[in-house]
């Protein structure tokens, strides 16, 4: 009960320091597998705090206007997101184009198909869409310096290793001290995930104690 009433203490918090960022006159809807608030906020500072530019993000939605939203306002930065569902793809970016955020945020449709770098059989986004868009996004804008960790879907049983490639496949893009942001990490396959991330990589990840679900780490220097 005690850590259920602090995730609700830190999601409320977070509501009120997000509201700088959603009350700009376009909803935002959230769902059970939206971005906690309190995430969201350790995403907002570490971008604020961290100086970052070049964000990817694996998997779309809310988080991807309300991270474009920010970095319009303070005027810098730019983000790519990788999306399997091709409708909601379709969906984020036409929000993004709404509020004249399609030049800050852009969502790429890549497909789960099989892939060399997921285990146990698993798929994981397109592997040419992939490497062709983060090798133009990168080459255009930079290194990576910081890399969210949110899709594809990893709660069915058979699927719980399913956002294990992200780190190893994008690993040559990511810039020296970037951070890297894996949710839902409370959920089965998750610590198997940052355990291979840390001994295949030496990416350590560290639980976050305020209930956001989430780990986090930075890349070795």
């Amino acid at each position: 009960m005690e850590a259920q009433f602090l995730q609700a203490f830190y999601d409320l918090a977070s509501w009120i320091r997000l509201s700088p960022l959603l009350n700009n006159g376009h909803y935002l809807p959230f769902s059970v597998v939206s971005l906690r608030p309190s995430a969201m906020i350790k995403v907002l500072d570490d971008i604020a705090l961290g100086d970052r530019k070049v964000l990817v993000e694996c998997g779309s939605g809310t988080s991807t206007v309300v991270f474009a939203r920010m970095m319009n306002q303070r005027g810098y930065g730019k983000l790519l997101s990788l999306e399997h569902d091709g409708e909601w793809a379709a969906r984020v970016t036409t929000q993004l184009a709404a509020e004249g955020l399609s030049d800050v945020a852009t969502v790429v449709h890549a497909p789960l198909e099989e892939h060399p770098a997921a285990v146990k059989g698993m798929d994981w986004y397109a592997s040419k869409t992939v490497s062709d868009e983060i090798t133009a996004y990168t080459d255009k804008h930079g290194a990576i310096d910081l890399l969210l960790v949110d899709g594809p879907p990893g709660w069915q049983r058979d699927r719980t290793l399913a956002r294990y490639p992200a780190a190893p496949v994008l690993w040559e893009y990511l810039a020296p001290g970037a951070s890297v942001l894996l949710d839902d990490v409370n959920r089965a396959g998750g610590k198997e995930i940052t355990e291979r991330w840390k001994e295949e990589l030496g990416l350590d990840m560290q639980l976050d104690p305020f209930g956001t679900r989430g780990a986090f780490g930075t890349v070795p220097s």
